[in-house]
């Protein structure tokens, strides 16, 4: 039972090891070392061929979010061209709001909206001048 033992192998104790024991010893490496070399050039390989298609993914499911709201602005135009058509409130109500129109005898007052402190992109902001801080009011 001991000669099968792998453990422990007294051969190994002995005297000096022939001639190619370094080969041995050293081809388990060698071929670890080719075999991570033949992965890692599959992967180089194939590696930009798996990111086109993660690519290509992500730009499909931006497209079908496009697309689905394309498709829910298009049942919103499709019902409003359908109550347009159909009832007469609302294009009454759409030709007072956009186009300003008013019955005979109606008297349309606009005002102009209120002002706020949030700048607008129209309004260019005045530079202060060093003379124009300096001055008292």
């Amino acid at each position: 039972m001991a000669g099968n033992s792998r453990l422990f192998d007294p051969r190994g104790l002995g005297p000096s090891p022939a001639k190619g024991h370094y080969w041995r010893v050293l081809q388990p490496w060698a071929y670890s070392l080719v075999g991570l070399l033949f992965v890692a050039i599959v992967l180089a390989l194939f590696y930009p061929a798996w990111k086109r298609g993660e690519n290509t993914k992500i730009m499909a499911e931006t497209v079908q979010r496009e697309l689905d709201e394309k498709k829910q602005e298009l049942s919103e135009l499709q019902d409003e061209a359908g109550r347009l058509k159909d009832d007469p409130y609302t294009v009454e109500r759409m030709s007072r709001d956009t186009l300003g129109v008013a019955r005979p005898g109606e008297v349309i007052f606009k005002f102009q909206p209120y002002r706020t402190n949030a700048s607008t992109p129209g309004d260019a902001k005045r530079t202060i001048r060093g003379s124009e801080a300096m001055r008292k009011p």
